[in-house]
């Protein structure tokens, strides 16, 4: 592969889009839905996103490394949800197109994907980007991708990058770091210093969210072989990719890819040998729950707490509403005392405002944007706070930081008290994967006797360490580990658990 010394001032293109996509879900996610989270174009990308420890910020800095000139085009990112509009994508696309042919000529290209993005009329959106960067930069300019490890990678794009590599945690703690190794990797590449050569392998399985925990079986069982595996000479890098359940795609499911130095055959043989060990795991992928009602009675039998009641169903990282109420309906059914819930519900925070702090107000919470989640509850409670939303992250590496920086914006705020049940309302749903969420208006998660995450597994960050018990319920939403319940059109069958 021809290239430079980065001696030479190499010329490095940098961005990204990044997108886990629900296809299940009946709203689109367009244009402003990026802009709302993170949507940063040119020198303002870099300035935006340069110290984040998201997987583009550790690029950013490990760049000063290396004494690159870093070309960035854009990064956009918008909370999981449901497929992109064609606009939106195609804006998003033709912005990065045009920014990296502005750059030309260039020595290399950087990029922070997500790996479950799909599009109207695109179920591999990754592909199609990557492959568009492809007929920009040239053959002979390495491209190097980092995925969020919740990517339902395709043979297509395996065969388009240089080199794929992945956060190997969830919740994801080690997106800057994986940064880092991207830019090491095009370093070497520059350098002529390896010539990579990729295996792919994909199990016929599935993993509900549920089981996408690198801490648990049967991904931990693959990342410690991983480990072993990385620590050859002529191995690179390896991706052990969790899939995306809720994407529907021929593609959807885990996926390893292992990178060697020149070495094929070696890369094909710890692929499948990962691939098979998933396979031969798959029974520890099937989760166990409570109904709401007998998951809140036993979280009321702890002495002390908080016991984390998990809503998986509504994860809100896996791109639902946020506004499933059954576990608010069962606490307020067993007078919880000092119960905590986080709901999204724009018309419930405008009625609060309304009354202004202090006022007694009946309200229908929850279960407002789709058919999957449930039912509303009405609630009677007292307004203790009102906030701008705004917060800064206490956790150093966390999902949020992954993705979107330090500083998180939930829209307008409300900390309502209905009996004895606080729940923080919000304009914008918002991934519970930092105490800060819930401190920044008042509420103590350490008094706390059970507090409600609506989350796979992502919670675990900033919950475990103050967690007395932890129970999974059995909720309504579009996160459901029943994956039978979802209607698959494009899903590569045979596959378990379904069939």
């Amino acid at each position: 592969m021809p290239g430079i010394s980065t001696s030479a001032k190499a010329r490095v293109a940098i961005g990204g889009i990044m997108h886990e996509t629900h296809t299940f879900m009946e709203n689109g996610t367009t244009l402003a839905d990026f802009a709302e989270q993170s949507l940063h174009f040119g020198v303002d990308m870099l300035s935006s996103m340069r110290g984040s420890r998201s997987g583009i910020g550790g690029m950013i800095d490990s760049a000063t490394d290396y004494e690159w000139q870093l070309l960035p085009t854009l990064y956009a990112a918008a909370m999981p949800a449901g497929t992109v509009t064609e606009d939106a994508y195609r804006n998003l696309l033709s912005e990065l197109k045009t920014r990296l042919a502005r750059h030309m000529p260039l020595d290399g290209a950087l990029l922070a994907l997500h790996g479950a993005m799909v599009a109207d009329g695109v179920l591999d959106a990754e592909a199609e980007i990557v492959a568009h960067t492809r007929a920009i930069v040239g053959a002979a300019a390495p491209i190097v991708v980092l995925l969020d490890m919740h990517g339902n990678v395709s043979p297509r794009l395996v065969e388009l990058a240089d080199v794929l590599l992945a956060y190997d945690t969830n919740p994801h703690t080690d997106a800057y770091a994986r940064g880092f190794d991207a830019a090491e990797i095009m370093a070497r590449l520059l350098r002529r210093e390896i010539q990579p050569s990729a295996a792919y392998a994909r199990p016929a399985l599935l993993l509900p969210a549920q089981s996408t925990g690198t801490e648990a079986a049967p991904l931990s069982l693959a990342h410690a072989r991983a480990a072993g595996i990385k620590a050859e000479d002529d191995v690179i890098c390896i991706a052990v990719m969790a899939g995306f359940a809720y994407a529907d795609t021929p593609d959807t499911g885990p996926s390893v890819i292992v990178t060697t130095d020149s070495q094929p055959e070696l890369a094909r043989k710890y692929a499948n040998e990962l691939s098979d060990l998933l396979y031969r795991h798959r029974h520890s992928a099937l989760p166990v729950f409570l109904p709401p009602a007998d998951a809140v009675a036993a979280a009321a039998r702890y002495v002390s707490g908080p016991v984390i009641l998990v809503d998986s169903a509504d994860n809100i990282g896996g791109g639902t509403t946020g506004d499933g109420a059954d576990a608010l309906a069962a606490m307020l059914a067993q007078n919880v005392h000092e119960g905590t819930i986080i709901l999204a519900d724009s018309e419930a925070v405008a009625i609060c405002w309304d009354e202004g702090y202090g006022a007694e107000v009946t309200l229908s919470l929850g279960a407002k944007v789709d058919r999957w989640h449930g039912s509303a509850v009405t609630a009677t409670g007292t307004v203790l706070a009102l906030s701008d939303g705004v917060f800064q992250c206490e956790l150093p590496d966390n999902h949020f930081a992954s993705f979107y920086g330090e500083t998180i914006h939930m829209g307008r705020s409300v900390w309502l008290r209905a009996a004895g049940v606080n729940i923080l309302l919000t304009e914008r749903k918002t991934p519970p994967l930092d105490l800060a969420q819930l401190r920044h208006i008042g509420i103590v998660p350490e008094t706390q006797s059970m507090i409600v995450a609506k989350s796979a597994v992502a919670w675990r960050a900033a919950y475990m360490p103050i967690a007395a018990a932890v129970i999974e319920m059995d909720t309504a939403g579009l996160c459901s580990a029943n994956l039978s319940r979802f209607p698959y059109k494009h899903l590569r069958r045979p596959v378990f658990p379904l069939d």
